[in-house]
């Protein structure tokens, strides 16, 4: 059960519960077009995710003060567990995504999304779509804090994970095994 912060901000559980299940829907039609646009039917990923531990986390990035002259970096470069991660908007810059080897800003525009692709998915599709490696780094002289609410869609703990039969060819032989999420 979530636990809540209602007695602290009033009208909170409601908000937090709507943007949880806004985002859930989101991402829901986003693997929609992925898992057509890998060949499978568009509800492949439907059964995955219904009722999975999909997590929403807010998270805040201190400010560090006097920043040396090439920045600080929050949260090193990683690539998500998940098969897709939604992020909002933050309040400040600092997501980076790795592009062709180079860092490159990323920042949703006013009112939608970044959709970040993960582990899990990777290994659905034989590496046909890539986990997205990003990192969040604040700017040289960057003095404030960062806020950003992100979402990771997950699949059920009991869902097998195998490179789909679309994504396996004699070109890209299939280079994962089945696991299962958990």
């Amino acid at each position: 059960d979530q636990v809540l912060p209602e007695d602290a901000v009033p009208g909170i559980t409601d908000v937090l519960y709507r943007f949880h299940d806004a985002i859930a829907d989101l991402q829901r039609r986003f693997l929609r077009v992925i898992a057509e646009g890998i060949g499978c039917h568009e509800t492949f990923f439907d059964d995955m995710v219904a009722d999975g531990p999909t997590l929403t986390r807010a998270i805040r990035y201190p400010p560090m003060g006097d920043l040396p002259d090439e920045g600080h970096v929050w949260a090193g470069a990683h690539g998500d567990i998940d098969l897709i991660t939604a992020l909002p908007r933050a309040t400040a810059p600092g997501l980076q995504v790795r592009v062709d080897d180079e860092w490159v800003d990323a920042v949703a525009p006013e009112g939608q999304v970044i959709i970040n692709t993960g582990i899990m998915l990777e290994r659905v599709t034989n590496g046909t779509i890539p986990s997205g490696w990003h990192r969040v780094v604040a700017a040289p002289g960057y003095e404030g804090e960062r806020y950003s609410v992100v979402q990771f869609a997950h699949p059920r703990p009991w869902t097998i994970l195998n490179p789909v039969a679309s994504c396996c060819t004699p070109e890209t032989p299939q280079r994962y095994s089945a696991i299962s999420a958990a």
